[in-house]
């Protein structure tokens, strides 16, 4: 009987779809978000033009890690109260007024802070939106297949985007770029128009403050919470500071970007049913300590073909990390809870980026960009001994290749 069971499960795992019609209008969404979103790792080079040096960068970047810090409790809340559609809306419309805010700036002053606090609320919004709405409409059973798939729209727009935004501002300068990403998020904020809204169950629970910052303290959302901060870390590190390294070089960054949305593409295609096969920590782990791998290279082989490498290495690195942290949040919280569950998910990646930002800023201002990316490596590190030391709330395999050995 238990050999039918597992049977039937496996079965049902096999041919319940993903692709629906609204997994692809949100990943269409997706896609076009990112188009809008991944030109931006090319404004550091933009605010070293304005005056700044690299630490100031740094705390400019940073900045709009606080708006959104702030944002995701009350974000949260209406992801599970007004709702998902109506969060992609409203944040795609602030993102877009934040593009026409870009293209006011000509110096280094207050304005540019507000700035990137305005970008911050709009990503305190979109980011735990997307990957709610997608877990949502996800068959329970392929749920981190259906992310790391999902997941594919932002890294196609990131191998395309970022080149993109470069032949732009050779084009026709920054205004350009910004005035394309305006028109980017107006097409994702149209396809998200058209969205249907995922059925609730249940009541939604009264919204607390401390309540939602509780939810992180709990013993089983601890590791996945901080592996997730430490993830930012390592990645905030060639997010916001490979482009002026590779100006301050002479290289372009495309090849390390091309190669690392393609990878990431890649490995999620060919290997998107591994963690619900093998479990999410048998995949996890080789994935943090790719993503190590790629970051170290970084300082020891600044060359294109460098960039490429590294960039092949992050990418499968990210491809599987992000997914399976955000799977490991959503499978330990209740469905009524999944929208604040993934704001307290984002927001430990928005502290990552606050801190990082401006600490990796520092650091290559003072010491240089190879010591800066030896620290961002480590951090890395740091997430797996943290996994395999002190989180015991996920078994290895996952729960559907458990029942599947039990038959046997």
């Amino acid at each position: 009987m238990m050999r039918i069971m597992a049977t039937t499960e496996t079965l049902q795992y096999q041919t319940t779809p993903i692709f629906t019609f609204n997994f692809t209008l949100l990943f269409m969404a997706h896609l076009f978000f990112g188009f809008s979103f991944w030109p931006y790792v090319l404004l550091p080079v933009f605010i070293q033009n304005l005056g700044s040096n690299l630490a100031e960068v740094g705390i400019i970047m940073g900045a709009a890690s606080v708006s959104g810090m702030i944002m995701r409790p009350w974000s949260g809340d209406a992801l599970d109260r007004v709702g998902r559609r109506s969060c992609l809306l409203a944040g795609g419309l602030i993102f877009f007024v934040t593009h026409m805010f870009y293209l006011r700036i000509d110096q280094i002053g207050p304005f540019i802070y507000f700035v990137r606090l305005f970008h911050g609320l709009s990503m305190g919004i979109l980011f735990a939106t997307f990957f709610t709405f997608a877990a949502d409409i996800t068959p329970v059973q392929r749920r981190t297949e259906g992310i790391a798939i999902f997941g594919i729209g932002g890294h196609l727009s990131g191998a395309f985007g970022v080149p993109l935004g470069e032949f732009l501002i050779r084009t026709g300068g920054y205004p350009l770029l910004f005035k394309t990403c305006a028109g980017f998020t107006l097409l994702f904020t149209l396809v998200s128009y058209f969205l249907k809204e995922p059925k609730k169950t249940g009541t939604q629970p009264r919204f607390h403050l401390s309540d939602f910052f509780r939810t992180g303290f709990l013993p089983k959302n601890r590791v996945p919470l901080i592996g997730n901060g430490l993830f930012a870390l390592g990645l905030i590190s060639y997010m916001v500071f490979l482009k002026p390294y590779a100006y301050e070089k002479g290289f372009t960054v495309t090849f390390f970007f091309l190669a690392y949305s393609l990878s990431a593409v890649v490995i999620r295609l060919v290997g998107a049913k591994w963690p619900d096969q093998f479990g999410l920590k048998t995949v996890l782990y080789p994935s943090f300590i790719s993503m190590t791998l790629g970051i170290l290279l970084l300082a020891f082989w600044p060359s294109p073909i460098g960039l490429l490498v590294s960039g092949v290495l992050c990418g499968v690195g990210h491809g599987f990390v992000f997914p399976i942290l955000s799977v490991l949040v959503i499978n330990r919280a209740t469905e009524n809870e999944r929208g604040r569950s993934m704001a307290l998910f984002t927001l430990l990646f928005d502290v990552g980026f606050f801190i990082g930002a401006p600490l990796w800023g520092y650091i290559a201002e003072h010491f240089g960009y190879r010591p800066m990316f030896y620290l961002s490596a480590i951090s890395t590190l740091i997430a797996i001994g943290l996994f395999v030391f002190f989180d015991q709330s996920e078994p290895t395999l996952s729960p559907a290749k458990v029942r599947v050995n039990a038959s046997d």
